[in-house]
């Protein structure tokens, strides 16, 4: 008891300061804080996400490789389908003309040379032939397009400005 009289208990040792049941200066709660507990968790969740995540871009990485191959193989597999057709064509056409030569030849008194020559010209005239046929039909076209793209600018002038150039160059003269 202390001398002056007071009746107040002496302050406790546990307590910091003598400031009585104070929760600032109590100690901590054992139990844990939830938000503490997920901020914690924050690197975990992380690195989780990078595995997932190089886990997908693999994923897409070698779903492209494998289309590419893909594409690289029907591609290779077009281009010798190509060349048999190509093949076997050439050979037919070639097989067909030397056999009308043949014949040809041996129509012409046993002249084979004859007869493959005669067969060339025709082949070579068909082909000058077809090649200036589509020449002409080409040019034709693309003329006519070409006109029709001038005539709708000249009907749109006229819509929008009441007059198109062609009128307009008449004016001048």
């Amino acid at each position: 008891m202390a001398l002056t009289g007071d009746s107040s208990p002496p302050p406790d040792s546990t307590s910091h300061g003598g400031g009585g049941a104070d929760s600032r200066w109590s100690e901590p709660d054992s139990s844990p804080n939830p938000a503490s507990a997920a901020f914690r968790q924050v690197p975990l969740f992380l690195a989780e996400l990078r595995a997932y995540f190089r886990y997908y871009l693999g994923a897409k990485l070698d779903g492209f490789k494998a289309s590419a191959r893909q594409v690289v193989i029907y591609a290779i597999l077009a281009v010798l389908g190509l060349i048999v057709v190509a093949s076997v064509l050439v050979t037919s056409v070639f097989l067909v003309l030397w056999g009308l030569a043949y014949g040809l030849g041996r129509l012409l008194w046993g002249h084979i040379w004859a007869g493959q020559l005669i067969v060339g010209l025709l082949v070579l005239g068909g082909i000058a032939l077809t090649v200036r046929i589509a020449i002409r039909r080409i040019t034709r076209a693309a003329r006519l397009r070409t006109e029709q793209k001038y005539e709708q600018q000249r009907t749109q002038q006229r819509v929008h400005l009441g007059h198109d150039v062609h009128e307009r160059a008449g004016e001048g003269k």
